[in-house]
């Protein structure tokens, strides 16, 4: 009787043990594997502008806002071929306009904007898919956004990073992503602009 007792009582140190490591290991895989962010960056073709004059004539709408809801909430849209290949993606990021310097005023009513950078859901992780090296706008942050219209009528970023800029400071990836181009564009957009 007394060795049945010792039997029972080992295996269910065994299955404990056992169960302890299948625990840990599932907190490992969904906390350091299933939660981690890759970037992956694509480089395309696009009409740049390298003065704060280029870009504002080539805008069409041109805001100063903030985006309504974090990354992780927005709507995000990836167009796959048949065999799985990414033939395009983007983000539709709802804006709270504060001022319109350039456009139509009723356009920046209920604005949607499209930017180049999406993120999805994989087994190894995240994955945050961008063009030519574009960071998110960030909820609670205040930008001056170009815009141009797209063939659907859809407002989207244009210039790619060049193409908004974090106006109170809030966006250290917007400020780290800074190039010495993207700061003397900023540069003549404020004293054009009289900001």
């Amino acid at each position: 009787m007394g060795g049945i007792y010792i039997f029972i009582k080992k295996k269910s140190l065994i299955l404990s043990l056992l169960l302890a490591i299948i625990l840990a290991a599932a907190c490992y895989y969904y906390f350091a594997i299933y939660n981690s962010v890759r970037d992956i960056r694509t480089y395309p073709d696009y009409k740049g502008y390298s003065t704060g004059p280029a870009l504002f004539s080539g805008a069409e709408l041109v805001v100063i806002g903030s985006p309504v809801k974090d990354f992780e909430d927005r709507e995000m849209t990836i167009r796959t071929v048949e065999n799985g290949v990414i033939m395009d993606f983007y983000t539709l990021t709802e804006i709270e306009v504060e001022r319109v310097l350039k456009g139509p005023e009723e356009d920046a009513s209920n604005l949607k904007v499209i930017e180049p950078i999406v993120l999805r859901q994989t087994l190894s992780g995240k994955e945050k898919l961008t063009m030519a090296g574009y960071t998110e706008m960030k909820s609670g942050s205040r930008y001056m956004i170009f815009m141009a219209k797209n063939t659907y009528g859809q407002y989207s970023v244009i210039n790619m990073q060049a193409g908004k800029f974090n106006m109170d400071g809030t966006d250290p990836e917007d400020a780290y992503n800074e190039s010495v181009s993207k700061q003397r564009i900023f540069s003549e957009l404020k004293t054009l602009q009289n900001l």
